[in-house]
């Protein structure tokens, strides 16, 4: 971490601008939620790596974890992890009371149970898109289950007497994620101690994503998130993550062009949204949390971005046994994209910024520093760079040599302010009137 603060003056006159608080007390529990295929991939990257294992080897410390979708298809591979993260806990003499992972499958109803329809509507098919409204009505009709799954999964929340936030992770351009998002998360705050806060995390969709792309439910979506986030009720009080993930799916895609268009655009997908979610998860769990619990801070009532922005990946550009001075320009290059893809309006300001750089000790670290200061603070500080907007930095070692990147963290977001919610009302606007109503939830 780096205390300097070369973007701040001197201590400023009203309003002062956010200061980042003492360290938080840890430990501090991570509970999540995951709904519909983007969720799960979020629970898979909480659950598949060593960082909740060495939290539940702390005396007093719990982990619960509930994945929802309609359909089992996605939920197969976290329930793996799930799996092999309790044998793990077993094999260090750990005790798996701590641990509670469940997915709850919703199935898909006839028609008849749906009610009234607008003519001609079918219901989707496995795999297809699930409109916002048909997912509302199918948690509805499975609020029994539902409320069991929620209650046991509040009840070994309330087991531990330690700090806990529990995350609500989901995709924006989804309908069966983001009809039942908002919901879900207003049962399950009546349900939570006092102790637990709920954070939101929805990812917007990026251009690889085919007709999740800008699609009318991400326009729907960010529109309930931003009208619960005003709400005197809001659910997320917590605070409320949309997380970009366009740069890394522009860092992957850029000069990759071999072997099957099909298998290749399946493949670059899933390596985008695995590389994106192990991100932000690894963010939440580092320094007992500490990241996560401040930089939440400064966001409650608006959004937080969370843009993950990838800089290098191996092979692309620049290949394994080149000359390591070709990375200074592609560094450059891509730290000067974070505005193109960050999903950001040009007009958008911030008082508070973080930028957390991920990259091995032979990269030009303190370049990397430099750069994303000026890219930054010239994009999205109020005053610019000299301005009063506080800027904190975080270096982390990747022992992998040809991966860099860095996770660019800007709170105070409204939905006017996301270039995807405009972009997405476009969508929306182009369907007709069926269309439109089985959207709107």
């Amino acid at each position: 971490m780096s205390d300097d603060n070369p973007l701040a003056p001197e201590p400023a006159t009203e309003p002062a601008p956010w200061r980042a608080p003492a360290k938080v007390r840890a430990p501090h529990n991570i509970h999540a939620i995951g709904i519909g295929r983007t969720g799960a991939a979020y629970i898979e990257a909480l659950i598949r790596t060593g960082e909740v294992e060495d939290l539940l080897a702390v005396p007093g410390t719990r982990f619960a974890a509930l994945l929802i979708d309609i359909g089992d298809d996605d939920l197969l591979v976290p329930g793996d992890y799930a799996r092999s993260l309790k044998a793990r806990l077993r094999s260090r003499g750990i005790s798996t009371d701590g641990f509670h992972y469940e997915s709850l499958v919703l199935a898909m109803p006839d028609q008849a149970a749906l009610g009234q329809l607008p003519k001609g509507t079918a219901l989707p098919k496995a795999g297809d898109h699930v409109p916002r409204a048909i997912a509302k009505a199918i948690f509805a009709l499975n609020a029994e289950a539902g409320e069991s799954a929620l209650q046991r999964f509040a009840d070994h929340v309330k087991g531990s007497d330690v700090p806990s936030t529990v995350l609500l992770a989901y995709g924006l351009a989804g309908g069966t994620s983001s009809g039942m998002a908002v919901d879900l998360a207003q049962l399950l705050k009546g349900k939570l101690p006092a102790s637990a806060q709920v954070v939101g995390v929805g990812q917007l969709a990026h251009s690889g994503d085919g007709d999740y792309f800008n699609s009318a439910a991400q326009y729907q979506a960010i529109d309930a998130v931003d009208a619960a986030l005003q709400s005197s009720t809001n659910p997320f009080g917590g605070g409320f993550f949309v997380v970009a993930s366009e740069q890394s799916w522009q860092r992957l895609s850029a000069y990759t062009s071999t072997g099957l268009k099909e298998v290749r655009q399946r493949f670059k997908q899933m390596v985008t949204n695995r590389f994106v979610a192990d991100s932000f998860m690894r963010f939440v769990m580092s320094d007992g949390s500490e990241h996560l619990v401040r930089a939440l801070q400064p966001g409650r009532g608006r959004c937080t971005l969370f843009d993950v922005a990838k800089l290098t990946h191996p092979g692309v550009q620049v290949l394994p046994g080149e000359a390591g001075s070709k990375w200074d320009a592609v560094l450059q290059q891509w730290i000067g994209f974070v505005p193109k893809y960050s999903r950001l309006r040009d007009s958008f300001r911030t008082d508070y910024a973080e930028v957390h750089v991920h990259a091995s000790h032979d990269m030009q670290t303190d370049m990397i520093d430099v750069s994303f200061k000026e890219v930054i603070a010239s994009h999205y500080l109020n005053g610019g760079k000299s301005g009063k907007a506080s800027y904190l930095s975080f270096h982390n070692e990747l022992f992998d040599v040809l991966t860099a990147y860095g996770n660019v963290i800007l709170p105070g977001a409204l939905k006017d302010d996301f270039a995807a919610y405009p972009a997405s009302k476009v969508s929306f606007d182009k369907l007709d009137a069926a269309g439109r109503l089985l959207e709107q939830a």
